[in-house]
């Protein structure tokens, strides 16, 4: 089962090849991917069906063959495109991996988007050259990431390195308007009030607190938040108090109740209620599903 956080902390890779690829599929009505981000940066494309996934607040309706590039710490997530089912493929990479060798081509294109002063496009298809390419290096990457070969991680470095260079021939490397800064800055906002949620989730949580921990006058943060979120910030605290108590069940010597406390949900009937909402089983049904994988 696929139980995440929403600053998602788990290492992809490891420190020598800190690229990873991850096969997801998702069966009709099954949620897509909860809003969340990360350090490093991603490519995430459709293998089959459809879905709808947001970038910050710019939304991006995909269909086989279609993919997205998403930015280093951009808050993304997706969700179903008519309830139809939907596989996807998301390659998560860490850009130091590509600047580390701070030679003039790194200096010049890659840190500027490592940093967020330079961009590339977001949406791939294959309607241009520049997004066949793409689309093609990300099948040859993929295929490389499953391959037995000594030599898969050289190759799938210079696919990477070629992907972005398609992209420079073509001009479709920018320098970011100065005025999106402002976003930037909200985005920055809105994960101090995620990072309160994380750090006080076992606490009483209110919506001034995480307005607070934002800088932001409680209306505004409201509207702000479920605009980038896709959910009120009480929804979120309580979604994310769910994925937690998740999480603990995994541990065979703390019990649902106990779990329930663990995150702040005293209501036994409400937790119950709101993790088959979020589950479609009970917690003590989940734990048994976990005991059989």
């Amino acid at each position: 089962m696929d139980i995440k956080v929403q600053r998602e902390n788990r290492l992809h890779g490891n420190p020598q090849f800190p690229l990873a690829v991850y096969l997801q599929e998702r069966k009709a009505f099954e949620p897509i991917l909860d809003n969340h981000w990360h350090e490093e940066a991603e490519f995430l494309w459709i293998v089959s069906g459809q879905a709808i996934f947001q970038i910050g607040l710019a939304t991006f309706e995909l269909h086989a063959g279609e993919g997205i590039y998403i930015p280093c710490g951009e808050v993304h997530g997706g969700y179903s495109l008519e309830n139809s089912p939907c596989t996807y493929v998301a390659m998560v990479f860490h850009l130091d991996w590509l600047t580390e060798a701070k030679d003039g081509a790194a200096l010049r294109f890659l840190q500027p988007i490592q940093r967020g002063e330079a961009v590339i496009p977001s949406k791939y298809t294959e309607a241009t050259i520049w997004g066949e390419l793409v689309m093609q290096r990300l099948s040859r990457i993929n295929q490389f990431y499953e391959a037995d070969d000594a030599a898969r991680e050289m190759k799938i470095k210079a696919e990477l390195y070629l992907l972005f260079a398609d992209l420079i021939s073509n001009e479709q490397w920018t320098l970011r308007d100065p005025s999106s800064s402002v976003d930037t800055l909200t985005i920055d906002r809105l994960k101090g009030a995620v990072a309160y949620i994380e750090e006080n989730c076992g606490q009483p949580i209110t919506v001034g607190q995480l307005a607070e921990a934002a800088r932001m006058s409680t209306g505004h943060f409201s509207r702000i938040f479920k605009s980038f979120m896709r959910k009120t910030p009480m929804e979120y605290v309580n979604h994310y108090r769910i994925q937690q108590a998740a999480y603990l069940l995994q541990n065979v010597n703390i019990t649902v109740a106990e779990a329930a406390m663990e995150v702040g949900l005293t209501n036994f009937s409400y937790f119950s209620k709101k993790f088959k909402s979020i589950y479609d089983c009970t917690p003590s049904d989940f734990r048994k599903k976990l005991r059989c994988l």
